[in-house]
């Protein structure tokens, strides 16, 4: 007898399955039927109800009238209680194949990122290898790459590394799940230890957004700073000999990381997948190959991501 969970427009509760017979019991009630299965549908023939369809949402079967009813994601600023209208800021949401579940900020791009890491699956690809004991996530944003990673590699130890603080704050609470495996840093990659201004504006004044935030030496329009470390550094405190997968999106630093000593690290690296902003810093794709040329073969790229596998 499987027992799973359901939600109904006017129950929520469990139903139990009997793969022998396709038989089906609401649990604690008395009505039953049949059921057919076929990929993530569940159909239920009651003895006593119209025929009822359940779609599995990340384990848990929601009744079909549900389902058509669910807000777009993108566009949801506000949810209605009780007639009285409600601005929604965040959104808590189940990992696609997983029970983990992460923090959204609405109307920001946290959705976006979401989709591309978990839906679009942007670092699902068949570069990666087998088996990875370490991972680096420079530029962590609030942690989805990380979890992907963490996912992929159950066994692995994750380095994750945000500079923004909000951003580092949900960080935190959304892969607080993976305990020791993973070791959150406030900071920024950088070419030396010790601070470096953090940029929220473009030159024009315009918002950089949630995941957009930047470094350099230029002192920023708020005035904020943030600790940076040489990534040499950052995997000497973590513990991190080596690195079998290394990810980086740090929204145009790359340009100084791979000019600026890049030996000091890039001989503990295996695999890296890198997200390049010539927008901001014109150079930063030349300067990420000539950085890995002849070290390292590149992969095709998938998504925004070049990929390079040392040889």
């Amino acid at each position: 007898m499987d027992r799973v969970q359901a939600v109904h427009p006017n129950w929520s509760g469990h139903l139990l399955l009997s793969p022998a017979e396709r038989g089906v019991q609401h649990e604690g009630h008395d009505s039953r039927g049949v059921y057919a299965l076929a990929g993530d549908v569940l159909t239920v023939t009651w003895d006593d109800y119209p025929e009822e369809s359940f779609l599995n949402v990340s384990g848990v079967f929601v009744h079909e009238q549900l389902v058509g009813r669910s807000p777009n994601l993108p566009g949801l600023f506000s949810v209605e209680l009780a007639g009285v209208m409600l601005r929604a800021t965040r959104l808590a949401v189940v990992v696609p194949g997983s029970m983990l579940e992460v923090q959204m900020r609405l109307q920001t791009s946290d959705p976006l990122a979401f989709q591309q890491v978990f839906v679009d699956r942007e670092y699902d690809t068949p570069n990666l290898p087998e088996i990875a004991a370490t991972v680096v996530d420079l530029g962590a944003n609030i942690g989805f790459a990380s979890l992907f990673f963490a996912l992929r590699y159950p066994q692995a130890r994750i380095l994750a590394v945000e500079p923004e603080d909000q951003n580092f704050a949900i960080l935190q609470a959304n892969t607080a799940a993976l305990g020791s495996r993973i070791r959150t840093q406030h900071a920024a990659a950088w070419i030396s230890d010790g601070f470096i201004n953090l940029h929220t504006e473009d030159a024009a004044g315009a918002p950089l957004g949630n995941w957009g935030v930047q470094v350099s030496e230029s002192a920023s329009s708020s005035h904020r700073m943030t600790p940076c470390y040489r990534l040499a550094t950052l995997l000497d405190r973590a513990g991190f000999d080596s690195v079998d997968v290394l990810k980086v999106d740090i929204e145009g630093a790359e340009l100084e990381l791979f000019s600026h000593q890049a030996g000091d690290w890039l001989d503990r690296v295996r695999l890296i997948i890198v997200e390049t902003h010539d927008r901001f810093r014109p150079g930063s794709e030349a300067a990420v190959r000539a950085a890995l040329h002849p070290m390292f073969e590149e992969l095709p790229p998938s998504g925004e991501n070049l990929m390079f596998r040392r040889l």
